[in-house]
């Protein structure tokens, strides 16, 4: 532990730990250090999930013909999935970024996957009703 102990005064008396300031706040790196891996750990499937819902509403993608089996519909929806994988991850390290910088707070942002959800689900009932009534 004293490995650690190290650590954790060097960091607290550091530029970074006078600036987050660990001592005034009681705070450890290591203990932060270990908070923000969990908050990754936890966020992380946005940066998979969020693009994945994005992209299957086709995005900027029009399908020959409506045919959305085309093998060019499918090279453009998997360039827009990675698109939106980068966006996510650049939206989410900037939130991050600005809210420890900022507001001197551990709060992790990312961009929120309940409205991209719920719009998608609304356009799919629409959808489902659309093709029920005109069959």
């Amino acid at each position: 532990m004293k490995c650690l102990d190290s650590i954790n005064e060097k960091v607290g008396s550091s530029f970074v730990g006078r600036f987050f300031k660990f001592e005034e706040r009681g705070a450890k790196f290591t203990n932060e250090f270990a908070g923000a891996t969990g908050t990754f750990l936890t966020m992380a499937y946005i940066l998979a999930v969020n693009p994945r819902i994005l992209a299957d509403s086709g995005g900027p993608c029009v399908a020959p013909d409506g045919n959305i089996f085309a093998p060019e519909y499918e090279q453009c929806l998997e360039d827009i999935r990675r698109q939106y994988v980068t966006s996510t991850a650049i939206g989410s390290m900037v939130g991050c970024l600005l809210m420890g910088l900022m507001a001197n707070l551990p709060i992790a942002l990312a961009p929120g996957m309940g409205m991209v959800s719920q719009s998608f689900e609304r356009e799919r009932e629409l959808v489902v009703d659309i093709l029920l009534t005109h069959c």
